[in-house]
């Protein structure tokens, strides 16, 4: 008799044990469902909205005229010309070049603009070349300070100066 109702509760215990992993197995399933579902949603909105896109860049944009442009590239160049002009100026060990700006497409003008503390890029329509060429300018700000870029033009000057070309003696012969 003993025996049977160890039988019977062993298959009781079996019972229940199988009926919690099945509901942890469907738990499981709906959590992996959910989890797919949200991914698959975050992975549509950042496609279709470019503002997604944009908060991934390590600069801020306006873009009123809405002119194309692409975020990935201008991501991709800022990095580059950040790690490259960090490398040229101290390539034993480069600074870490991380410059703030305002990139603004659709500006009257091509030009680079600073105001206090505050710096912009303005572009006509969306330019590789021209976009690089500005984030070294800012970046370059960045790392020299004013007084640097005061003893690198006194010192140009002075070279400038104190050499003399091969046409230039022979005209004072």
């Amino acid at each position: 008799m003993e025996s049977q109702q160890d039988d019977i509760a062993i298959a009781h215990s079996r019972k229940l044990q199988n009926q919690n992993s099945q509901s942890d197995f469907k738990a499981m399933r709906w959590a992996q469902l959910f989890a797919a579902g949200f991914l698959l949603i975050a992975i549509i909105a950042g496609a279709s909205c470019p503002t997604l896109a944009q908060n991934k860049l390590p600069f801020e944009v306006s873009n009123p005229k809405h002119k194309k442009w692409s975020a990935d590239q201008a991501g991709r160049i800022y990095t580059s010309a950040c790690d490259l002009l960090a490398r040229t100026i101290r390539p034993e060990k480069p600074p870490q070049l991380h410059p703030k700006f305002l990139l603004v497409l659709g500006a009257d003008n091509d030009e680079f603009v600073r105001m206090g503390s505050e710096v912009e890029i303005r572009l006509k329509s969306w330019s590789p070349p021209k976009f690089a060429e500005a984030v070294v300018m800012v970046a370059a700000r960045d790392v020299l300070q004013a007084s640097d870029l005061k003893n690198i033009v006194r010192q140009s000057l002075s070279l400038a100066h104190a050499t003399v070309s091969v046409s230039e003696l022979r005209e004072s012969w």
